[in-house]
């Protein structure tokens, strides 16, 4: 998925070893293709997030690209929201809360400043 200067990709494949190898080859495309279009991949801001359930345990897959291993994360934000690898809203609506807060004292203080016309 490409959005703005954002690209996100989603890979399902409940084999380890296929799916690293998954991983690293769609790396390779992804690469041709940000070279093909005059773009580059910042490794820096890199990192894949693997979704887990209840049920299952997240696993320590070995991703590299260009000898630089590409790290794992929890917490992603995606289109405004705050995903994390349990797809709970905890994490979003943390990050939410001090937002509204701050909003809502904003306006508490503009009725009490502005008076009130009947």
């Amino acid at each position: 998925m490409l959005f703005a200067d954002d690209t996100s990709i989603i890979i399902i494949n409940p084999n380890f070893t296929d799916f690293e190898n998954s991983v690293n080859k769609i790396f390779q495309h992804i690469n041709e293709w940000f070279s093909a279009n005059l773009l580059l991949l910042n490794l820096d801001k890199t990192y894949y997030m693997q979704f887990v359930s209840k049920n299952s345990s997240s696993m320590d897959f070995n991703i590299t690209y260009r000898n630089k291993k590409i790290a794992n994360t929890c917490n992603t934000k995606f289109l405004g929201l705050t995903l994390n690898n349990t797809l709970s809203w905890k994490t979003h609506i943390n990050t939410i809360i001090p937002k509204l807060s701050s909003a809502t004292l904003a306006k508490r203080q503009l009725n009490l400043s502005c008076p009130r016309i009947h």
